[in-house]
């Protein structure tokens, strides 16, 4: 068995490597063509490839990814994006859970209860795909800021707001929550991850400045990422937020100022294999997950969650986005329509619907929607945004706003 998911994951690496050289001569990104040879080669991949679990996303995924994408996301430009992405990655995924619950109980059905987890589930942006075609289209760099910096703060407030709507369904253990302990739970897990990450970002920034080696170097980034995300689950804090303070502080303070410029290099291309590596893992092994059977008997469902969110996406970005036009620093139309149909899910929400029972026909319907939703976001959205970008920005080299 070991020698068969060692033969299958080798086989994976191969794909990635064939599909991100191909894929530069193409306009869909190499990871959107992963999960459709995952899909496809489904019946084949079964038993030769690792299961795809929550535990696997969760802790060895989702460290490695976040703090990637947070020791590259530039300071400078988050300051200017950041009450924009509070909005979002806050108020934001309340607006996508209540839009979501309430159409999904109204129109579909759902026990509300479930509507909302549904809502919890499909709240975390995913905008790996998304930013790799910003890259490579050259968009002005606070949009792909923007993009970045609101997924790596939903993809911690998504799961508290997930988990807190798991117990109120009486799932978790405890009671059903009441707005007070909602409060509490929230200010908690969240500013209590975020304050972890400071602290370990700032302790790990000023150790490395007596280190000049960058192995040593390197090795306690590594350390930090996956360390961080385990201390503050033990903690009962928020382990991805931890992760992502803790990025920012390590990339936007530690490393200009304690790394040498080769320890720099060697550190930077570190993270991006790992990046590259986890996220050509985790979508090929997305696509070959696809609960076929299932997604085939509740089509008519899936369809719909699938605009339900799309529907909840442009509600919250326009709302909240238009909010900010007298304070300044505004969002424009463009740049907002680029928000709204490149707010792809994927891996937290995967990672969130495989902790869910499978012997509870409701939630069997929220899994089937959920996966619905990622798949369709994957293949439909991240193939196309190429071409929306293009149509919405034909100034694209220039740094404006939208």
């Amino acid at each position: 068995m070991i020698q068969a998911q060692v033969t299958g994951f080798v086989a994976l690496l191969l794909a990635a490597a064939l599909l991100a050289t191909l894929a530069r001569g193409l306009p869909v990104p190499y990871l959107t063509l992963l999960a459709v040879l995952g899909a496809v080669a489904s019946p084949l991949l079964a038993g030769h490839v690792p299961p795809l679990d929550g535990s696997l996303i969760l802790f060895v995924v989702l460290p490695g990814l976040l703090f990637e994408a947070a020791f590259n996301l530039d300071w400078r430009h988050l300051r200017d994006n950041l009450l924009a992405v509070v909005l979002l990655a806050t108020v934001g995924v309340a607006v996508t859970m209540a839009v979501v619950g309430a159409l999904g109980h109204a129109a579909l059905g759902l026990p509300l209860e479930a509507a909302v987890l549904f809502g919890a589930a499909v709240a975390a942006t995913d905008p790996v795909a998304v930013v790799a075609t910003f890259r490579r289209l050259r968009v002005p760099s606070r949009l792909a800021n923007l993009v970045e910096a609101e997924s790596l703060l939903n993809d911690g407030t998504g799961v508290v707001a997930f988990s807190i709507a798991l117990s109120g369904l009486g799932l978790a253990a405890g009671t059903a929550p009441t707005v007070g302990s909602v409060l509490v739970d929230f200010v908690r897990l969240a500013f209590g991850g975020v304050a972890l990450g400071l602290t370990l970002g700032f302790v790990l920034s000023r150790l490395i400045g007596y280190v000049d080696d960058p192995q040593v170097e390197m090795t306690l980034t590594m350390a930090l990422a996956y360390g961080g995300y385990l201390l503050g689950e033990f903690l009962q804090v928020s382990g991805i937020l931890c992760v992502v303070a803790a990025g920012i502080v390590v990339g936007n303070y530690g490393r200009p100022r304690g790394m040498s410029e080769r320890t720099q290099q060697h550190v930077s291309v570190l993270w991006t294999y790992v990046a590259f590596l986890l996220n050509s893992a985790v979508f090929l092994l997305i696509g070959a997950e696809v609960p076929w059977s299932i997604l085939l008997a509740n089509l008519g469902v899936v369809a719909a969650g699938t605009l339900l969110v799309l529907i909840a996406r442009a509600a919250t970005v326009y709302t909240l986005l238009g909010l900010l036009h007298p304070l300044g620093r505004p969002i424009g139309w463009r740049w907002q329509h680029l928000l709204v149909w490149g707010g792809l899910r994927g891996t937290v929400a995967v990672a969130l619907l495989l902790s869910l029972p499978t012997d509870d026909g409701v939630l069997v319907q929220v899994r089937a929607m959920v996966y619905g939703v990622v798949l369709t976001s994957i293949l439909l959205q991240g193939a196309t945004i190429g071409v929306v970008t293009r149509a919405l920005l034909p100034w694209r080299h220039e740094e404006r706003a939208g």
